[in-house]
């Protein structure tokens, strides 16, 4: 259908469009030399001209991508003069996520470059303090590599837990993320949550074969039968825990300000930010509330982590030989599974704890203040009597989710750079 119509200068469509970036044209000199052509598969029919074009106010555009939200892209295809042109009005959510994209690649691939590089360097030392330094590279590549794959699951994990029944399900709250927040949403405290992680987990690992080490030397918690000569899963248990106790008190005001980063976006913009409003708040005492819960739920958390993991490994090569890939992922999927299971609701009031460190009179909802835990014992009285004992166990699904690939891709990760960089575990 072709229409030629004369326009005056400042007529404009009385369209209003929300949710979408409107790209404004500004007025037209030579009106009567516009042509629209529209292409349609019904018969072509006139369209009459407006009367009294020239009195309607001129239309309003607005830059606002994020006033509704937007399924689909719209394009409107215009021919001027013979030329062509189009107005092309884009999802804001889908430029958000090419953009963080765009971003997020190059320094993907720098990291990875460098991580090459110091794997290949590292691997040429031999001493006893460089292969401590190993187990500590090694540790920390894996975890934040196996965290961020499986960030926006531990996000969603975390409000559940924060919020108790005022969240539905795991999907709801993905949604609802990614219709407020977009895809840098979904990956919110991930920031944070990898600078507390590397050095976490490099130091759960060094500690957790110094600590194996003492007591082979020493002589206690050997195994017996076809595992003489190492340890049994006591040791292992008691190794792993005293690991993951260690490792918690030197990295825990960032495991504050994750949780902050997650919970209050809008008020913690960044890792400094988080960090000084908790400080201000409650002072250096906010940046450690939460950490006897922690230190607590660290020892059952980390050391059945590794106990299970370690001795499943060693029942396997006894029986069926050296470890495959296929064989590591399963065996770390197990001991991420059985370790979250083992210390959640201990994980669900030091989160809770955590978020005391805001100091918030009132919570999202108005009418209901925010609840004060003086202590872990507190907390799981508080909630398993005014909330349920099934508030304990809420998040219990998504952190599990979480838990399995990110502790099967962490293992096999950690493994693949301990035959890289020429390093024994006992």
């Amino acid at each position: 259908m072709r229409v030629l119509s004369t326009l005056l200068s400042s007529l404009a469509l009385p369209v209003v469009v929300r949710g979408f970036q409107v790209l404004s044209m500004p007025p037209i000199a030579n009106a009567a030399s516009m042509t629209m052509t529209i292409n349609t598969k019904s018969d072509q029919s006139k369209i009459r001209q407006r009367p009294n074009a020239s009195k309607v106010a001129p239309l309003q555009y607005t830059n606002d991508v994020n006033a509704v939200d937007a399924d689909k892209a719209i394009q409107i295809p215009l021919r001027v003069n013979g030329g062509s042109a189009s107005v092309a009005i884009k999802d804001g959510k889908t430029n958000d996520a090419l953009q963080y994209a765009a971003k997020a690649i190059p320094l993907l691939a720098v990291a990875a470059a460098a991580s090459v590089m110091g794997t290949t360097w590292l691997s040429g030392f031999s001493s006893p303090a460089a292969q401590g330094v190993k187990l500590v590279y090694a540790g920390a590549i894996a975890g934040i590599i196996s965290r961020t794959f499986c960030a926006p699951i531990e996000m969603v994990s975390t409000v559940m837990m924060c919020r108790g029944d005022a969240v539905t399900s795991m999907t709801d709250e993905l949604k609802k993320t990614w219709q407020k927040e977009g895809f840098r949403g979904m990956f919110k405290g991930n920031g944070a949550n990898c600078l507390k992680v590397a050095p976490s987990r490099g130091t759960q690992f060094l500690v957790y074969e110094f600590v194996k080490r003492k007591m082979l030397v020493a002589g206690v918690g050997l195994a017996a039968g076809a595992s003489a000569g190492s340890l049994h899963a006591g040791s292992r248990l008691f190794a792993g825990g005293c690991a993951g106790m260690v490792a918690a008190g030197i990295v825990y005001p960032l495991e504050v300000v994750k949780t902050m980063l997650t919970l209050y976006p809008d008020k913690c913009k960044s890792i400094p930010g988080a960090l000084s409003m908790v400080y201000r708040s409650s002072g250096i005492g906010g940046l450690y509330r939460g950490l006897g819960p922690t230190l607590v739920a660290m020892f059952p958390y980390v050391g059945v982590e590794f106990m299970v993991y370690e001795t499943l490994k060693k029942r396997w090569e006894l029986a069926f030989g050296p470890v495959g890939t296929a064989a590591l992922l399963l065996l770390g999927a197990l001991g991420g599974a059985a370790a979250q299971a083992s210390a959640h609701p201990l994980d669900v009031i030091r989160r809770r704890m955590q978020m005391q460190s805001m100091n918030i009179d009132k919570s999202e909802e108005k009418d209901k203040p925010v609840k004060k835990y003086s202590n872990m014992f507190s907390g799981l009285y508080h909630v398993g009597k005014h909330e349920g004992i099934h508030v304990l166990f809420n998040g219990l699904g998504p952190a599990c989710f979480e838990k399995i690939p990110s502790t099967a891709i962490g293992y096999f990760i950690y493994e693949f750079l301990k035959v890289a960089l020429n390093v024994a575990s006992l």
